[in-house]
């Protein structure tokens, strides 16, 4: 019997909870010796951000429409009311994270900013100085890495994991979450919904739709030079920061009916992979 569903976790800050500074320490070891290695995995709640979604289909190999058709679910967040997608841990009856095999992580170089961050946890608000982060520890009661006799700071650990790179890849669509969740009231319909997930979790389909003349003609105004329009084709990375550029644009009525028209209009946005 698959174990009950979580609660998605928030975004935001989570105020009954004290947060801790980049230079708070806590003791922490992971390790295949400790019996509860992998018990984290079992029923995580791990919302990946686009960027969580590139590296996941660069390491897998396959196309970022695999990944979230056989690996992740959908989910809306209550506040800025635009789609999340999650690792669906919940999909085989047994329930546990699809990645996880028999020694421990089968994507560990790949593994998304949320793995990364554990057993710490971040919330985000966005002020009028910009996005502030809140950090807290997750002390798990059956997690015996507590134990261990390693000590780090919030901000040595994320620089051990690698969590820098993968935080600086998912920050503009963390910005525009937040800044839609303060929206009163919420606009975000069905429509830029679909239009949301499209452009920001599914790299392949929105570069079919990028190179499609029909978008090009529409987008003119974007200018995208030769140089770019290459970088587009080759770089994810690059793709991906583009799509960045456009979210916004679908979070309006016009906008969301402009970008419809445009993939109705377009012949290799529907080509299968």
């Amino acid at each position: 019997m698959a174990p009950d569903r979580p609660e998605t976790l928030s975004l935001y800050q989570q105020i009954d909870q004290a947060s801790l500074a980049l230079d708070s320490s806590f003791r922490f070891l992971c390790q295949a010796d400790l019996p509860c290695f992998n018990q984290c995995c079992r029923t995580p709640t791990i919302i990946l951000s686009p960027y969580d979604l590139l590296r996941l289909k660069q390491g897998l190999g396959i196309t970022s429409t695999a990944v979230r058709e056989r690996y992740t679910r959908q989910e809306i967040e209550p506040n800025s009311n635009l789609p999340l997608v999650l690792i669906d841990a919940y999909r085989s009856p047994e329930g546990g994270c699809p990645f996880l095999g028999e020694h421990g992580c089968t994507v560990y170089p790949h593994r998304p900013a949320a793995c990364r961050l554990f057993p710490l946890t971040m919330g985000s608000r966005l002020t009028a100085d910009g996005v502030v982060d809140y950090y807290f520890c997750r002390g798990l009661d059956y997690c015996r890495g507590f134990a261990a006799g390693v000590e780090w700071t919030v901000a040595s650990w994320m620089a051990n994991q690698g969590f820098p790179e993968y935080d600086q890849g998912r920050r503009a669509w963390l910005e525009i979450l937040l800044k839609a969740a303060l929206t009163e009231p919420p606009v975000v319909d069905a429509q830029m919904q679909d239009l949301f997930a499209t452009l920001a979790y599914d790299l392949d389909k929105f570069r079919r739709l990028v190179f499609d003349p029909v978008f090009l003609e529409a987008y003119e105004a974007y200018d995208i030079k030769a140089g770019a329009m290459e970088d587009l084709r080759t770089d994810d990375l690059a793709l991906l920061k583009f799509s960045y550029r456009l979210l916004p644009a679908v979070l309006s009525a016009a906008g969301a009916q402009k970008m419809t028209a445009v993939i109705r209009g377009s012949t290799k946005f529907f080509e299968v992979d």
